[in-house]
Order: structure tokens, then sequence, then C-alpha cells
């Protein structure tokens, strides 16, 4: 019962793992990079500003892809 309730509180503020996973490592890569002194704080913007669009790119693809896959069993 309760198992189920974090389920879909979770699934409220992440509908796409695949989307949450990818912007989570993007941002602690691009974070750690930062901190470490490898790159530049411009960059770093630059990075994001151009990541970040191009996860939500791919996980719209997938997503389109997983749609139009036949559904097996129906």
């Amino acid at each position: 019962m309760i198992g189920a309730i974090v389920k879909q509180l979770i699934g409220l503020f992440v509908d796409d793992e695949f989307l949450a996973v990818g912007i989570l490592v993007v941002v602690a890569v691009v974070a750690l990079l930062t901190l470490l002194g490898a790159l530049p704080t411009w960059l770093a913007g630059l990075l994001l500003a151009i990541s970040l669009p191009a996860a939500l790119a791919a996980s719209v693809v997938r997503s389109v892809r997983r749609a139009r896959r036949p559904k097996r069993g129906v």
C-alpha cells in the first residue's frame, strides 16, 4: 500500500525515467567538471544549453519510437 503511494508520488514528478536520468547525469558531470576547475563557467553554461535540449530531443524520439511499435498480444 505505502509502496504504491510512493510510486504514484514519484510518478507525479518523474514521468519519463530516461529524461530524468539524462538530466541528472548531464548536470552532475558539468557541475563536477566546473567544481574541479576543468571547465570555465561560460563553457559549462554552453554545455548545459546544448546538452539539456539534446536530452529532451532524445527522450521525445525514444517515446515516438515506442509509441509506433506494434503492441504484442493485441
